[in-house]
């Protein structure tokens, strides 16, 4: 699907598969504060009347996971969440 119509599902569903890894790996790792603004923002943009507009602050929390070098991602996990990131920020909102 072009950028116009913005990012095709599948695209979204990897994206959002990837914010479930994170919040996996954060979690495990001992990160709880950063896991729970994830979480807390992931919640936020799933309520239907408010999608895609909330996408927003979920991009934002996933940014200050990736500019977070405490967190001590691989950069695996940083390019999958830069990759999610992208493809989020990308959805149309009208």
């Amino acid at each position: 699907m072009s950028d116009v119509l913005g990012p095709a599902f599948g695209d979204i569903e990897k994206a959002l598969a990837a914010v479930q890894a994170t919040l996996d790996r954060l979690t495990a790792r001992g990160h709880d504060e950063t896991a729970f603004e994830v979480a807390r923002a992931q919640f936020a943009a799933s309520m239907r009347s408010s999608w895609p507009a909330n996408l927003s602050t979920l991009v934002g929390a996933l940014q200050r996971v990736v500019d977070d070098a405490t967190l001590k991602l691989a950069e695996a996990e940083r390019d999958e969440l830069r990759a999610a990131i992208a493809t989020l920020a990308r959805v149309q909102h009208e």
